[in-house]
């Protein structure tokens, strides 16, 4: 790191260094080569956000990448802890990356909007978008380079939003807080442009008559920051956050009080085409019977459930109990510090699920009736049953009860993985990152859509995945590193050494002494050369809450609860 050299440019520029070296660290851990468009559209953002001259912009694009932009970013710590020092002695005016810095309202605001493509020099930049010579221009005022998509929000561009705010010691809930302003204030303005005010678009007219584009966008950009921004009333901000997006938005163009705008807003919030909900799915490409999403109600502060957010989440569940009428994940819905955002319950091979739940109760039933495997169960370590690949007599007669299901379910739950790629690929969910969450076969779901998902080069749509009780091999190399280079912020792995149903369920093959649900994941072995691919698993050790297999249905709020301080 002290070979690194800084100049006038850079520490000047501190905050727009680290957001970009952020941006860089993220792009190493997804697929470097990848991600690179990504990056550069992201670094070009950021620079036209903060405003930076074309003299320092070449300076700060020679930043490093990988493991030398972490260093990078620590340097640009001390830069900020130098400006600091200097406001308190009066020794300098606040610098403008300190000032940024130390307004999370300007801060996240302009952070998020210029991810999402809608910062106020980025339209100005593509005004003209809709007409074809648009994104030439916009890219030749930028040296060719071109700006982040609007109405577009990578899971990479969310997760180095999230790496930026741990730097700058700020909580993680301010990002969704932002998030939340900003989706209500577009979804507000999409169903105005659908409903065609007219008043309200000729009072646009009038305004953009008057003042010329340039004060009509300037003017508009700080009902925005102010309606979006401020510490207003929840009551309050999303009418106020409406009026600012239509001006500082797509509407400053022209173009938002369109339906064509309004359907640019709806491909994003993923409303557009009805959404997860409103998709009919080729089952039969993938040999599947069923495959559908039903919407899972979260509470919200203010109100039971929260219309659209800016990034959504797919619950996978492993097995089914079959006399719930509800999602298996219902449960969840209360857990507090658990930002889901649009969650959503995917539904796949039912009758297989329940039918898999099913034996494993007979399974449980019969281990619990029989005195022997009930005293053999209790006074036998599982280490050593695993480590000997040898089950009592009296526990293996059982498992006729269970073997067939299990079967059944591994192959469906590949098949469901293959088409989930497809569905996300294809942004079914909308233009926006999503999270996934899966216990038991659900988990070798996601895993085997992760996996799909890396042979077709699509980066940048998930942010996070939630692995529970997984029954893969941890010591797959290959595999884990094409699914967590597909996973942009962060791989949670959650293991029971007590789940001794999972271990019975690989008894007879040599993967049981590697199984990720019992073991969880060997970093240090696994990701020894991406040292930043490593820093985004996390390990969490369930075997206080998990027992056995079917635990994972019936403690699923316990679970989530564990988890949510790792999202």
């Amino acid at each position: 790191m002290e070979t690194l050299e800084l100049n006038a440019a850079v520490t000047q520029n501190w905050l727009a260094a680290l957001c970009i070296c952020s941006g860089r660290c993220v792009m190493a851990a997804n697929g470097e080569s990848a991600s690179q468009a990504w990056s550069d559209q992201f670094t070009q953002s950021v620079l036209e956000w903060f405003a930076i001259s074309a003299t320092d912009q070449a300076h700060i694009k020679a930043l490093p990448y990988g493991d030398a932009a972490n260093d990078m970013v620590l340097l640009m710590l001390r830069c900020k802890r130098a400006d600091e020092e200097a406001a308190e002695a009066d020794i300098a005016s606040t610098s403008l990356s300190l000032g940024m810095a130390s307004d999370p309202e300007k801060m996240y605001s302009g952070l998020l909007l210029t991810c999402l493509g809608i910062g106020e020099r980025q339209l100005e930049l593509l005004e003209g978008w809709q007409e074809d010579s648009g994104s030439r221009r916009a890219a030749a005022a930028t040296g060719g380079v071109p700006l982040l998509r609007p109405f577009a929000y990578d899971a990479r561009s969310r997760a180095t939003a999230f790496v930026i705010s741990d730097w700058l010691d700020m909580p993680k809930q301010v990002v969704s807080a932002y998030e939340a302003r900003i989706a209500s204030g577009l979804e507000q303005v999409a169903a105005k442009a659908k409903l065609g005010d007219a008043s309200a678009k000729a009072l646009e007219d009038e305004r953009r008559r008057k003042w010329g584009w340039r004060k009509y966008l300037a003017a508009g950009a700080g009902v925005a920051v102010a309606g979006t921004l401020v510490g207003v009333t929840a009551g309050l901000a999303a009418p106020l956050l409406a009026a600012g997006m239509g001006a500082v938005g797509i509407g400053g163009l022209g173009f938002l009080a369109t339906a064509g705008g309004s359907a640019m807003i709806g491909s994003l919030l993923g409303i557009a085409g009805g959404g997860l909900i409103g998709k009919r799915f080729n089952t039969r490409l993938r040999g599947l019977r069923e495959f559908y999403f039903t919407r899972l109600p979260m509470a919200t502060a203010g109100s039971e459930v929260s219309a659209h957010f800016l990034h959504a989440t797919v619950l996978v569940p492993g097995f089914l109990n079959g006399a719930a009428s509800t999602s298996p994940f219902a449960p969840i819905a209360g857990v507090m510090g658990l930002d889901l955002g649009e969650a959503y319950t995917l539904y796949y091979e039912t009758e297989e699920l329940v039918a898999l739940q099913g034996a494993f109760a007979n399974f449980v039933n019969s281990t619990a009736k029989n005195t022997a495997v009930s005293l053999i169960l209790k006074q036998t370590i599982l280490s050593v049953l695993i480590g000997a690949l040898t089950w009592p007599l009296a526990i293996l007669k059982l498992g006729q009860l269970i073997d067939t299901p299990w079967a059944v379910g591994l192959e469906r739950a590949k098949r469901a993985g293959k088409l989930l790629a497809d569905v996300l690929i294809n942004r079914a969910h909308g233009d926006r990152p999503v999270t996934l969450v899966g216990y038991s076969l659900g988990a070798l779901t996601i895993f085997a859509c992760l996996q799909e998902m890396h042979k077709r080069k699509a980066f940048g749509i998930v942010e996070v995945a939630v692995l529970l009780g997984m029954p893969a091999d941890s010591t797959a190399k290959n595999a884990w590193l094409a699914a967590c280079q597909c996973v942009s912020r962060r791989v949670i792995v959650g293991y029971s050494k007590n789940d001794w149903i999972l271990a019975f369920l690989f008894r007879a093959n040599a993967l049981c002494a590697n199984l990720t649900g019992l073991t969880g994941l060997d970093t240090d072995a696994l990701f020894r050369q991406q040292p930043l691919v490593r820093r985004k698993v996390v390990n969490v050790d369930l075997a206080e809450t998990i027992a056995q297999h079917s635990d994972y249905l019936a403690k699923i709020d316990d679970v989530m609860l564990e988890l949510s301080r790792h999202f």
